[in-house]
């Protein structure tokens, strides 16, 4: 497998794009779900960033640059210790998304005129672009990376840019992404394959994202 410098050109693209939207949305105050449900027409605007995710992120690479497919259509059977390292993590994943989370609604006193049922409306395109976020990251960068670089340095990069594309995130979420990044790189290049990683990062996000839209909206249905 060879990238084209066209390709190159159009990772690059995809992550300026994305990384200046995401200071847009900073600007705005709507960088993520427990600020999209207490800012007016916040959810529709997290929706329409995830989609546009969805979109450069996805969509664009799934079509133009097919030698990257196999990360999605295949999966390499791993090694005793990668299945019990995927495990571990994923628990600790949950776990540290739920701690953080129920230490976070104590801090809440706010509540959202957006009703539960509104998840509905919210989640479907979350996963989609958590797919779509693996797949570029740790897939067509990552493994793009590798042609060029050994495995140390490929994962140093990809997470040095992961790490910037989280750089309007809170202080936890943007040290949070290094040993994430390392880890998710790692899990990739065992298996050849974004799934793990990305059932890993949707756990992660998962936990904490229902927690937080069922505080928020049933504290507001109920009161």
């Amino acid at each position: 497998m060879e990238t084209t410098p066209n390709i190159n050109f159009v990772i690059a693209v995809s992550f300026i794009v994305y990384f200046t939207i995401s200071y847009a949305y900073k600007v705005l105050k709507i960088r993520n779900i427990e600020e999209a449900l207490q800012t007016s027409r916040g959810l529709l605007l997290i929706n329409l960033k995830h989609i546009i995710g969805i979109l450069i992120f996805g969509l664009i690479f799934f079509f133009i640059a097919p030698e990257f497919r196999y990360l999605i259509t295949t999966f390499q059977e791993p090694e005793w210790y990668v299945v019990i390292l995927s495990l571990v993590v994923l628990v600790l994943s949950a776990l540290l998304a739920y701690k953080s989370v129920k230490k976070r609604i104590k801090e809440k006193t706010e509540s959202s005129a957006i009703r539960f049922h509104h998840i509905w409306n919210y989640f479907p395109i979350r996963i989609l672009f958590l797919f779509s976020y693996e797949f570029f990251f740790r897939g067509v960068i990552f493994f793009s990376l590798l042609q060029f670089f050994d495995i140390y340095m490929s994962i140093f990069i990809t997470t040095i840019l992961y790490v910037l594309i989280h750089s309007f995130d809170s202080k936890a979420e943007i040290l949070g992404a290094v040993p994430f990044g390392i880890i998710l790189c790692f899990l990739s290049y065992a298996t050849s394959s974004i799934w793990i990683a990305f059932i890993i990062h949707m756990t992660l996000s998962g936990v904490y994202e229902f927690n937080m839209f069922k505080h928020l909206t049933i504290k507001t249905t109920t009161s």
